[in-house]
């Protein structure tokens, strides 16, 4: 299906060779694009050009975040006259480009690339051709090259990103290729983008109902008779009997939905606690031929909101214990694998949280697939801003979310559109299109602390409402507002459009806005983290649960503090040590009790500790090998600041250092001053073998722990 080979010539790069047999009956292919790009920091002259010279273009892999590291790594990239000041924790920005060199073959076939997040302002060139421009770094877009590429010779896919107009946000962004990209090859008649479609409107112990709609584009030059057919899983494997819709007669140039429903009998449900997984397969027959097919995982639940009873998940109370997140991961930038994202949520679940609020934008599919696997619930936060800028942030998405998006946009048809849109219609679509089948996400909030009057948010918010209530009608809508009793939200049309009352701060305003008629469901969406914030949710059965501020320390929201670069408000640090507060935390809710570990007093040598006992080669994958400088009897010493060396041999690299400090320091390089006695080295495989790291500290005795490198995913 898809091959990959190195192609060594003149500007030495690799490219990927993508082979499809030439068969008229060939389904879709994805494949990952993560491998192989060339990367160059600043504006670059002609370099969208396919016979641009790039040998001397660094070689890399995406994810990346190129502000985390700056320009010159290792050196700091952190620079108290950054124009990211510290809203944006001080980190570099501007221009960069990146490039990569492919082949096709099979030219029958529709080909397109499709990128999970870009920051921002990302300009996609394919074989010099501008193919769209995407300003939002936070939603996920996919063009059609079909028309760019050439098959069987060289191809070259350029992206430019721009992050130049700062202040750009309140916080730490990150810069490049953040996110996964991937080639998707499909017959000209497929499933359309997000278009495979699931709910569950009967979810219980007994009996469930599995709704499925699937809708079809015809890119062809002929109408064309299709069929679809729907192959259920259960979470064992268990295959159900195949189901088929009506066929329809699709016109070139043409869409066409598809429905058909699964009964199932003793589902197993998905939950906290045993978030099981079924799986829908959903194929393309066009005039009796199989052509395209799509999958998707879903979890049959049932959840609802009531004034009275507050959230219920299969029947049974619920409250969300839950955290606000950024989406940095400190040394790794905005880049992260989904090792380290699986990582952050273990050790949250450790200390009894079970929902994620994503503040204050969207998520990577990759993290919603674990919240997914793990049990989370998800308050899907659209946007930090809307029209009005929040402070100086000049760079935020204020500046696009009411100018009229080009196309083409990236993303599937606005619901009730006809015409031109503004940006955030174009992103709230891709939001809730892309992610409506995960059973993790609870509620949408249309936006956070929200500047904007209240006369100019009733028309946005509206309109935002129209479009879940249309792509996604099972799931509610909730905002996180600012100041509701005075800025005209309890009394106003917010109260009637939202479904369940949320905002921050403000608990007493949120059970007002509950009970002024028509009474519903209320929410602290961001609340301190003293435990005794959960006081009124206990007291309040329509109170569905609170997001503490926040989970985790994150980069950025310091202006004026330098050298420090990064906010402090986490129950964990930002490397996921546990805080007094977290215990604390970890009591109130529940959750088996642990304990900080001991400390000594006088340091004596260097241990050094894997979380993992392997790491592969996959660009997802990281291991994190801890260093703690310890006293003789092995109690860490929290007193000490002492900069730790790493060094690694075998078939491993590393990949960051860390810790918890959020002084500016460099998170590349081998050395890292110990935070409260602890350092991190990260560490990826670069082929299999044995891996030992090493960590010293001036004067201690030294430490290594061995792992196994290997090959393929994580």
């Amino acid at each position: 299906m898809f091959s990959f080979r190195v192609v060594t010539c003149l500007s030495y790069f690799v490219a990927a060779s993508l082979q499809f047999a030439a068969t008229a009956a060939q389904l879709r292919n994805t494949t990952d694009f993560n491998t192989g790009w060339l990367f160059h920091y600043g504006d670059a002259a002609d370099a969208q050009s396919k016979l641009l010279p790039d040998s001397s273009w660094r070689s890399l892999s995406v994810p990346h975040d190129w502000a985390i590291e700056g320009p010159n790594p290792p050196a700091s990239p952190f620079d108290s006259k950054a124009p990211s000041a510290g809203y944006g924790g001080y980190h570099p920005s501007g221009i960069a480009w990146y490039r990569k060199h492919f082949t096709l073959s099979d030219s029958g076939r529709k080909v397109y690339i499709e990128f999970d997040g870009v920051m921002q302002d990302a300009s996609v060139y394919v074989n010099e051709q501008l193919i769209g421009m995407h300003p939002y770094g936070y939603t996920s877009f996919r063009y059609d090259i079909s028309e760019a590429v050439s098959f069987g010779g060289d191809n070259v896919v350029a992206v430019k990103t721009d992050t130049s107009r700062q202040p750009g946000e309140r916080f730490y962004k990150g810069a490049g290729i953040y996110r996964d990209v991937r080639i998707i090859t499909t017959n000209p008649v497929h499933v359309d983008q997000y278009g495979l479609y699931v709910n569950t409107p009967l979810a219980t112990s007994s009996a469930a109902t599995v709704r499925a709609q699937t809708t079809v584009i015809n890119s062809g030059n002929k109408t064309v008779n299709v069929t679809i057919r729907g192959v259920l899983s259960s979470p064992d494997g268990t295959v159900f009997t195949p189901v088929a819709a009506s066929a329809q007669n699709i016109a070139a140039g043409s869409r066409a939905t598809f429905t058909f429903e699964i009964s199932v009998t003793n589902p197993k449900l998905w939950d906290l606690t045993t978030p099981n997984l079924y799986s829908l397969m959903s194929t393309v027959s066009a005039d009796g031929t199989p052509i395209d097919d799509e999958s998707t995982t879903l979890g049959i639940r049932n959840l609802t909101f009531s004034a009275s009873t507050g959230m219920s998940l299969n029947g049974k109370s619920v409250k969300f214990q839950g955290v606000c997140l950024h989406q940095d991961y400190h040394g790794l930038g905005m880049a992260a694998p989904k090792r380290a994202m699986q990582r952050r949520l273990t050790q949250l679940k450790a200390l009894g949280v079970n929902s994620i609020r994503t503040s204050h934008d969207p998520p990577s599919p990759a993290f919603l697939d674990l919240t997914d696997r793990m049990g989370f619930l998800v308050l899907n936060e659209f946007f930090d801003v809307w029209t009005s800028h929040k402070y100086s942030d000049v760079g935020d998405y204020a500046t696009y979310f009411n100018t009229v998006a080009k196309a083409p946009t990236g993303t599937p048809p606005v619901p009730g559109s006809s015409g031109p849109v503004p940006w955030y219609q174009v992103d709230v679509t891709s939001v809730v299109s892309r992610d409506r089948n995960h059973p993790s996400i609870a509620l949408y909030s249309t936006g956070n602390e929200i500047h904007d009057s209240i006369a100019t948010r009733t028309p946005l918010l509206k309109r935002m409402k129209e479009i879940v209530n249309a792509l996604d009608p099972g799931r509610l809508v909730t905002q996180a507002l600012l100041r509701p009793a005075t800025n005209g939200d309890i009394s106003g049309a917010t109260r009637t459009l939202v479904d369940v009352f949320g905002a921050n701060y403000r608990e007493a305003e949120v059970l007002d806005g509950m009970k002024t008629s028509p009474a519903r469901a209320g929410l602290l969406t961001e609340e301190t983290t003293g435990t005794n914030q959960w006081d009124a949710v206990r007291a309040n059965a329509g109170l569905t649960g609170l997001f503490l501020w926040t989970g985790v320390d994150h980069l950025g929201e310091v202006n004026g503090k330098w050298p420090t670069i990064g906010a402090v408000p986490g129950i964990m640090d930002a490397v996921g040590g546990v805080k007094p507060i977290g215990y604390a935390w970890q009591k109130v809710w529940g959750a088996p009790v642990t304990a900080p570990p001991a400390t000594g007093s006088t340091a004596s040598k260097v241990i050094v500790t894997a979380e993992a006992s392997s790491v592969s080669t996959d660009v997802n994958d990281v291991a994190y090998i801890k260093a703690s400088i310890s006293d003789v009897t092995g109690k860490f010493v929290a007193s000490s600041s002492s900069p730790i060396t790493f060094s690694i041999s075998g078939p491993g690299t590393i990949v960051a250092v860390d810790s918890g400090s959020q002084d500016a320091e460099s998170f590349r390089g081998n050395t890292r001053k110990a935070y409260q006695g602890v350092a991190y080295a990260l560490v990826r495989a670069t082929g299999e073998g044995a891996i030992i790291v090493k960590a010293s500290a001036g004067g201690l005795a030294e430490g290594s722990v061995g792992l196994g490198g290997r090959e393929g995913g994580m």
